[in-house]
């Protein structure tokens, strides 16, 4: 078997809208294309769709469904010859050129020393400052990217409603059902990594169900660990069927 060229990958690898190769790959968690992070974020300025699809993100706030995706990332870099380097190298010369200011330093004033209407008044003796509160450690901005990890486990929900009907395909059950999902991801993205992986057309509707129970489309992971998982062990477990018609 020949090795892959570089040109067989390019189509997986660049960004659709800058036409580059990726840098900081982000993911939209609903459809799954990927752009470079300064892309995606500067589309999403003005627009809530993705710029490759065109399917609706979110309304209002669509900078909350998109992740860094290092994996990906990490192979761009290495089937790419000399791209870490050059960007690294890039980063470190606008760092040079455009410096992060200083802080700027506040002088702090005496408050032992008295003023001239005291020392007229009679105050000959200093008066204790009353003590000041302690100084309030920086707000950690709360970032999404930085969501953790729940372990999942995706298994084919056994019953008669799985393929019941002569028009309906029978589902197989995924050859790698774990996975390691972000706690903010909603389970239309595992319904749609479902179909993806089964070759299921999109038309044909699932059920993703935690013990038996039907999920929602915009459940995330760390709502139905918290709510329908609370006791279990991990990884969390959630079945998938052919939603029976009714």
């Amino acid at each position: 078997m020949s090795r892959p060229l570089l040109r067989d990958l390019n189509s997986h690898i660049t960004c659709s809208i800058c036409q580059g190769y990726l840098i900081n790959a982000t993911t939209v968690i609903d459809c799954l294309h990927t752009f470079c992070k300064t892309c995606i974020v500067k589309h999403l300025d003005d627009n809530n769709s993705c710029p490759q699809c065109n399917s609706p993100i979110h309304h209002s706030h669509p900078k909350d469904y998109i992740r860094l995706d290092r994996t990906l990332q990490q192979i761009v870099y290495k089937v790419v010859h000399g791209l870490f380097e050059k960007v690294t190298k890039e980063q470190g010369e606008y760092e040079k050129e455009h410096p992060a200011p200083a802080s700027p330093v506040i002088e702090e004033e005496d408050d032992d020393e008295l003023t001239d209407e005291e020392l007229l008044n009679g105050h000959d003796e200093l008066t204790p400052a009353p003590p000041r509160p302690p100084a309030r450690s920086p707000v950690k901005l709360h970032n999404y990217n930085e969501d953790y990890v729940v372990p999942v486990q995706v298994n084919l929900h056994e019953n008669m409603l799985n393929g019941d009907s002569a028009d309906k395909p029978k589902l197989e059950s995924l050859s790698k059902p774990i996975l390691g999902c972000p706690a903010r991801c909603p389970i239309r993205v595992i319904k749609k990594f479902v179909q993806t992986k089964l070759v299921v057309d999109d038309t044909l509707d699932l059920d993703i169900l935690c013990n038996d129970e039907i999920l929602g489309k915009d459940h995330t992971l760390e709502f139905i660990k918290m709510t329908r998982w609370r006791t279990k062990e991990l990884p969390l477990v959630l079945t998938y069927r052919i939603r029976p018609d009714i």
